[in-house]
């Protein structure tokens, strides 16, 4: 016997057969149409009462639609070089001193009616040199003996002013002697006795024969962005005899200016690299790339 389930008709919704029939009826084939003259993008509507379809068809070219991307480099020289061979006269340089970088915008907005995309960009990033992070470590220390005399040791060829080995020799022979001295002073008309105290902290070299002056000061060369060149740092000699005896360390003079001088001399190269292409160099962050609207 035949089950009466399987043979019976199906059947329809009024509805949904009204609503299939007259999508039916409307429904185009799909269209497509190019919004960018080379063809790099096709549209396509898919049952125009649902559904828009775009296709990039960028990959299949044989060259980008057009110029984008971010590129780095260390050198403010080849930053130069780098920024000459793309940039127009849309280019902008920002000059940002807290990232311690140069970024160049090469479709940056050339005017209010001139809009660029912006994220076509170059960045000269600056990087601490070693030997600057160093002496910067150190500075505020109060090292022993030793350790400051096998520091000195290792930077020798950095010092300037007195020279590596005279101010080696400094630290191995140091010496300093502290000498008290105490007043006394007694009120007869109450018996309270007082004391004065003053300490004096002498600090000499004593070799084996003659003495040498102890220097409040030394100069080092140092270099504050790795591959450029050297910049005079004045340094203090400082000293302290505690429980554990002597120490010994150094305070740099403003390093922070130095720092920021050496930034200002970077953005002049580069303006000055750049002046035949009327690229300005600001200070500021650079701007970011532009959002297209949905």
């Amino acid at each position: 016997m035949s089950n009466p389930e399987l043979t019976r008709e199906p059947s329809y919704d009024g509805d949904l057969i009204e609503s299939l029939t007259r999508r039916a009826g409307y429904t185009e084939p799909p269209k497509s149409y190019d919004v960018h003259a080379d063809g790099g993008y096709i549209v396509r509507v898919v049952r125009d009462d649902e559904q828009i379809q775009k296709l990039n068809l960028e990959g299949w070219l044989t060259v980008p639609d057009r110029t984008r991307g971010a590129a780095t480099v260390y050198d403010p020289m080849n930053f130069v070089e780098y920024v000459k061979r793309l940039g127009n006269l849309r280019t902008t340089v920002w000059g940002d001193e807290d990232s311690l970088s140069f970024t160049a915008v090469f479709n940056d907005h050339s005017g209010p009616e001139a809009a660029g995309w912006r994220d076509h960009t170059a960045r000269l990033q600056l990087r601490n040199d070693p030997e600057w992070s160093q002496f910067q470590q150190r500075s505020g220390q109060y090292l022993d003996q030793i350790t400051f005399a096998e520091f000195l040791q290792d930077y020798a060829p950095s010092i300037v002013r007195p020279d590596g080995a005279t101010l080696l020799t400094v630290a191995m022979n140091f010496k300093a002697h502290r000498k008290a001295e105490f007043e006394t002073a007694v009120d007869l008309s109450t018996g309270d006795v007082s004391f004065t105290y003053t300490e004096q902290t002498t600090p000499k070299v004593a070799p084996k024969a003659g003495q040498i002056e102890v220097p409040r000061e030394f100069t080092v060369a140092l270099s504050p962005f790795l591959g450029l060149p050297t910049v005079e740092v004045n340094a203090r000699l400082k000293f302290d005899i505690t429980r554990d005896g002597l120490r010994i360390g150094f305070q740099l003079v403003r390093p922070d200016l130095v720092r920021r001088q050496a930034f200002a001399d970077i953005r002049q190269t580069i303006a000055d690299g750049l002046e035949e292409t009327g690229i300005p160099v600001l200070l500021g962050a650079a701007p970011g790339a532009v959002t297209p609207q949905q």
